[in-house]
């Protein structure tokens, strides 16, 4: 690829709705090196405005000699430089699994409190090739062999990969030309971790014809693949599913009809929505909760219980997982719902309606939905009095308003 080729990339990922604002998140490394330096010079040309961020994960002492390249070179091509520090490393779990993830929130984070909603992030080609073939070796689906979407929409962010058909010998080959340097991170020589090890077989199989490129190219037509599975899985959910309390509501006849990968995708999508995952749940546990569907049982999986009743297969919230959870009036409960009311009496909070709520009501069987999915709908409650159940009948003082509706959870089954 030559530079026209890569700011073309650029500009086909922000053209033709253009940001006011667009932040790059720079390690310091060579691909996200050149990244802000392909970025600052198109923004320039499109009076975009560029900030750039750093997130110091505090694991490693050459990290503040890597971000001082950022910061120099931030101030070379006149662009706003942040850094946002981590220290919640309690040596338990996946280290890179949850700084990572520590990593995507911070960005958010920060975007946010700046009013920037397009992230633009530093993957390449190799990336790609190197995701396919780690989700390979875990038995993916189309989705995850569709490894990353060139852009996709989290915590109101557009998160942008402009460079995924780019190689990383290229982007560095731009900034020798410019007589820029970066860093080379230490980690990518340590054979504990599994993207090194996968970097170190690509090179094993390129003789065989399976490169970067192809790869990359496999990666392409896995993601038109999952986007014709998405638009038939939304088409089956126009027809089968219907939104009430938050609940999915599923035709138990359609459903069973359907080919078993829009079957699940549908289940896996419904359970997404309501329990507001960034991952779908494991393959494996999915099977046994379509399994459970065709025996007409109940199951649960991620934080939802799956029910079939008469007619219908009821996906919602599962009690156990939000028993514990309560929220001020006015705020978010459970990331869906939020309760208001003319009185906001400071001991007021929301929690479930749950076993005690529900013996006192009889209204709960005239919304037609399993008891199980009333339980842990929000109620308002002081101490064990229970003041209000907005959802289960109309109240002109206390309302309920679920966050993300009806039009939502359709839209949720065309995105990534």
């Amino acid at each position: 690829m030559t530079e026209a080729d890569l700011v073309d990339a650029i500009a086909s990922q922000l053209l033709p709705r253009m940001p006011a604002k667009i932040g790059v998140a720079v390690s310091g490394g060579g691909d996200s090196m050149a990244l802000l330096v392909l970025l600052a010079s198109f923004a320039k040309k499109h009076d975009i405005e560029v900030h750039t961020i750093s997130v110091d994960h505090g694991l490693r002492e050459e990290t503040a000699n890597e971000l001082k390249l950022v910061a120099e070179l931030c101030e070379k091509l006149g662009v706003a430089h942040h850094i946002e520090f981590w220290s919640e490393w309690d040596g338990v779990g996946n280290l890179q699994s949850r700084a990572r993830s520590a990593r995507y929130q911070l960005i958010a984070d920060w975007a946010a409190s700046n009013g920037i909603s397009v992230i633009a992030l530093g993957h390449t080609a190799n990336d790609q090739a190197e995701t396919l073939l780690m989700r390979l070796a875990r038995g993916a689906g189309v989705d995850g062999l569709a490894a990353m979407a060139p852009h996709r929409l989290w915590q109101g962010i557009t998160w942008l990969r402009p460079l995924l058909t780019a190689d990383r010998e290229t982007l560095r080959n731009s900034l020798r030309q410019k007589d820029l340097i970066w860093a080379e991170d230490p980690s990518n020589e340590n054979r504990d971790f599994e993207r090194i090890r996968i970097r170190d077989a690509l090179e094993v199989l390129v003789p065989l014809g399976i490169t970067i490129q192809s790869l990359s190219d496999v990666a392409g037509n896995m993601a038109d693949a999952r986007a014709a599975l998405d638009w038939h899985t939304f088409l089956a959910a126009k027809s089968a599913c219907k939104i009430a309390y938050g609940i999915v509501e599923i035709d138990l006849k359609t459903y069973r009809t359907l080919p078993v990968e829009i079957a699940r995708r549908l289940l896996v999508k419904s359970i997404m929505w309501i329990n507001g995952a960034e991952y779908a749940p494991r393959r494996g546990a999915v099977k046994r909760a379509q399994s459970s569907i065709k025996k007409g049982v109940s199951s649960t999986l991620s934080g939802c219980q799956v029910t079939c009743k008469e007619t219908h297969v009821y996906v919602f919230r599962e009690l156990n997982a939000v028993r514990d959870q309560t929220s001020g009036i006015g705020d978010l409960w459970d990331g869906r719902w939020r309760l208001t009311g003319v009185e906001n009496d400071p001991e007021f909070e929301v929690r479930p309606l749950g076993e005690v709520g529900i013996r006192s009501t009889e209204v709960w069987r005239d919304l037609g939905v399993p008891r199980g999915a009333v339980l842990s709908l929000p109620a308002v409650w002081c101490g064990d009095e229970l003041i209000a159940t907005p959802l289960l009948k109309q109240d002109t003082e206390w309302q309920a308003e679920l966050e993300l509706g009806e039009d939502t959870f359709f839209a949720t089954l065309l995105s990534h």
